[in-house]
């Protein structure tokens, strides 16, 4: 698709959002049963499951602009994704070092969502659809507090993989 507006830019951007959250409900479920954690194992289901509402809610946006979405590849996620996969199918791994691996990989899928629902949201209301913006900015706000759970979780998780790793 050219970009000649902004408005082209945001349906860009909303694929490359829809991909992404289609990708991570079909990851999130097997980095939870990855996960030696619990917490971070039950953190893992609900985000699958946020992805979810995050689909729900680029399909009521495509839906209010009349575009069909489309399965764009989210390369930056994808990839992303594809690295936490890597390190939950390494069966060597010390299962403390595994779980801060995975937070850390899936802190970089969040921050890469944070940036492009950020701008997605932003560009929404410069085109003045306040009603898009309004659900990009809840997903937004999703995860960003996904972010600051996982740094909650990994402060006191990284301390195993230390002490795991020192004996």
């Amino acid at each position: 698709m050219p970009l000649r507006s902004l408005k082209d830019l945001l349906i860009q951007q909303l694929n490359e959002l829809y991909a992404g959250e289609k990708h991570a409900g079909q990851v999130l479920p097997r980095l939870a049963h990855a996960a030696s954690s619990p917490r971070l194992a039950d953190v893992f289901e609900g985000y699958a499951g946020e992805a979810k509402d995050h689909v729900e809610r680029l399909t009521t946006i495509f839906d209010e602009m009349d575009v069909k979405p489309r399965r764009a590849e989210a390369k930056g996620t994808k990839g992303l994704l594809e690295d936490c996969l890597r390190l939950a199918d390494m069966e060597n791994a010390e299962v403390h070092v595994r779980d801060a691996a995975l937070i850390a990989v899936a802190q970089h899928v969040k921050h890469d969502g944070i940036a492009g629902y950020g701008c997605a949201r932003t560009w929404a209301r410069l085109l003045g659809m306040h009603e898009a913006a309004d659900l990009l900015h809840k997903s937004l706000m999703e995860e960003r507090n996904a972010d600051a759970e996982l740094t909650r979780i990994a402060e006191e998780l990284n301390l195993e993989a230390v002490e795991a790793t020192s004996a």
